[in-house]
């Protein structure tokens, strides 16, 4: 039933919906998967080429974020929760959730999903191009993250963090 909703839906279909809904406006080249567990807040952009799916868990984007071309969001069980005022630029990859590795008598496709831990981004965040965003990772409101950064684990409010895995270098002036 997914995969018919996901290629029988008229790209321009489901950014009327979203539209009607939420006031969101959504490109018809964006992929984004028709379910109920994924909301857009007020005046949110999904540019051309980004991916939005769940596995799961909810996907939750707040008012007047901007989700930039070829970026990639997906939740496993756990949710994946944006807050307002978001900016994510270019090539970035959201994952809420990953299998579990561990037995190998097991195909990993049929391996149980690893702690359901979710991610939360707080408001007025930046996400630089390249960056991952991990399961459990928490990034608190204001934050920056610099291009090309893996986040995992927590970083705190309005710092600014960089690196593979992300390190915090300072904090924004207030």
């Amino acid at each position: 039933m997914r995969a018919l909703r996901r290629h029988l839906v008229p790209g321009f279909v489901l950014s009327l919906y979203h539209y009607m809904k939420a006031g969101a406006r959504i490109s018809p080249s964006a992929r984004v998967q028709l379910t109920s567990k994924i909301s857009f807040g007020n005046k949110t952009v999904v540019k051309s080429f980004v991916i939005v799916q769940t596995s799961g868990g909810e996907m939750r984007f707040g008012r007047e974020c901007a989700l930039s071309s070829f970026s990639h969001f997906s939740t496993g069980a756990g949710d994946v929760i944006i807050g307002d005022y978001v900016r994510i630029a270019p090539n970035c990859t959201i994952v809420g959730g990953t299998k579990s590795t561990t037995r190998r008598a097991v195909k990993i496709v049929d391996q149980p999903e690893v702690e359901p831990n979710g991610i939360t981004i707080g408001d007025d965040v930046l996400i630089g191009a390249n960056s991952v965003i991990l399961p459990a990772a928490q990034i608190g409101t204001g934050a920056v993250i610099g291009a090309g950064s893996l986040v995992q684990g927590r970083i705190p409010d309005y710092a600014i963090a960089v690196g593979r895995p992300a390190r915090v270098i300072g904090h924004r002036d207030g």
